[in-house]
């Protein structure tokens, strides 16, 4: 069988898109709880119903979103036409999420930040669910997947490590800090917004995928895809994966300035744990070629969680290099846990195709995304409205404020242990994941054959009812 090989140009144009998909919310993970606290004055606890109702919106219409992208027909094609929109669209609605908005009481507050959230989470599913399913099309090879969904990972780990590093360093260069979030969000809303005139001009549909429509039916969109084994594994390997990743990068910015003692000490310390996600993916690519994609993902979730058990026993005037060493090892782990579960989508979605009959990248796509951001919803919520409880004191007037040691507990535990249960939980889905090189190549030579209407061996036939059984 011919490997489908895909140019350079194209593997890259594409991966440019997930500068926003990797950038954005990194972002948003490390400073927005902070922005919203330090900057605009909002109490903690507000915090926790402003990320949870914002991410089960975002959840609801990603799902929607799929089915939408599915069942659009244009000369342009069923994915393009929405990552072309999004260029004008992601600047405004990240622009509107950082402007340092002043109101007089915490209700003004939280309905601004409510809403700027809300329509931000809005632009980025529009965006980022047809992104998602257009590269299960690009390639129906099982290598190749892995080799698009590196380089695009690359972009995206290369866009969080600017992310983590850039936005504090643009903010803190003008005296009235208000000021330096404004230039900020200029800034990365070009960034994010300019890739996706390359992706759309240089990414090609498949016409082949286009030719059924499907109706409305909000119980199949939502419920059907779980009947798949290896759907629910998967959802299982990329939750507990960006659980682990949603939950420290939230709170990382108040480890690293109310325990630690050193606000400077983030930008370094993301530097160093991005910069060792990037030097590890062709690690982990070679690894998933040689043996499994979800031996990668275990071997990636147990570095995390080594460094997770020794993280909790560092003291606050730990120095520097210890901080930058752990954040290191934690990005090797991190490098994996967040590239296989995207290659693995690719085949899970060739599984459907062998259930269903027919392609629904898009409303997989959605629904992976529905559960995460749910679930990533209540878990932000319910850290950061722990935080409150455990007693965090907002900043008087732009002053830090001593906190107590019931505060400082909650940060060590929640960004050591929780990912490390999450962790454990994904190991035992990928060690039940079923679908290999050697068994998807016997699928995509089945589907390949029904597409085209030819016989089936009978051989074949055999295999397949055999495959069926572990695979769904």
């Amino acid at each position: 069988m011919n490997s489908e090989k895909l140019p350079l140009k194209t593997k890259l144009f594409y991966a440019s898109g997930d500068i926003f998909g990797g950038g954005a919310f990194n972002i948003i993970n490390f400073f927005y709880a902070i922005f919203l606290t330090d900057v605009i004055g909002l109490k903690m606890q507000y915090i926790a119903p402003i990320l949870l109702i914002g991410r089960i919106w975002d959840a609801v219409t990603d799902p929607l979103m799929g089915f939408i992208t599915d069942n659009t027909r244009t000369k342009f094609g069923r994915r393009r036409p929405y990552l072309l929109a999004g260029t004008f669209l992601i600047f405004i609605s990240f622009f509107i999420l950082w402007y340092p908005a002043s109101f007089p009481n915490q209700f003004g507050k939280f309905i601004y930040a409510l809403m700027a959230y809300i329509a931000f989470t809005t632009v980025f599913t529009m965006v980022m669910t047809p992104y998602t399913a257009l590269g299960a099309e690009l390639t129906l090879d099982y290598n190749e997947r892995t080799s698009l969904n590196s380089y695009r990972l690359a972009f995206s780990i290369g866009a969080g490590l600017v992310c983590a590093v850039l936005p504090m360093l643009i903010v803190n260069a003008f005296f009235d800090i208000r000021t330096g979030y404004i230039v900020m969000a200029i800034t990365f809303g070009l960034i994010f917004s300019i890739p996706w005139i390359g992706v759309f001009l240089f990414t090609k549909e498949r016409k082949e995928f286009s030719k059924e429509k499907s109706t409305f039916n909000f119980f199949n969109m939502f419920f059907e895809p779980f009947k798949i084994k290896s759907f629910r594994l998967l959802i299982a390997m990329y939750l507990l994966a960006y659980l682990s990743i949603d939950v420290v990068s939230t709170i990382f910015a108040y480890y690293t300035k109310y325990y630690i003692g050193n606000e400077g000490l983030l930008p370094i310390a993301l530097g160093a744990l991005f910069i060792t996600e990037i030097v590890f993916i062709p690690f982990y690519a070679f690894v998933a070629k040689k043996t499994s994609k979800n031996i990668s993902y275990i071997l990636g979730a147990l570095v995390w969680c080594v460094a997770g058990f020794i993280l909790f026993t560092l003291p606050p005037d730990v120095t520097m290099f210890h901080i930058i060493l752990m954040a290191a090892i934690i990005g090797a782990g991190v490098s994996a846990v967040a590239v296989m579960p995207h290659t693995i989508f690719g085949d899970v979605t060739d599984v459907a195709e062998l259930k269903f009959g027919k392609r629904e990248e898009g409303t997989l796509s959605g629904l992976m995304t529905f559960v995460r951001k749910v679930a990533s919803g209540l878990a932000v919520a319910g850290v950061t409205f722990s935080l409150g409880l455990a007693g965090f004191v907002n900043p008087i007037n732009g002053v830090e404020q001593p906190q107590p040691e019931s505060f400082l507990f909650a940060l060590r535990f929640i960004i050591s242990f929780v990912p490390i249960i999450l962790l454990v939980l994904g190991i035992i889905a990928a060690v039940r994941y079923p679908l290999n090189s050697k068994r998807h190549e016997k699928l995509r030579e089945y589907l390949e054959a029904k597409r085209a209407n030819k016989t089936i061996k009978e051989e074949l036939e055999k295999e397949i009812t055999e495959l069926k059984k572990e695979l769904i």
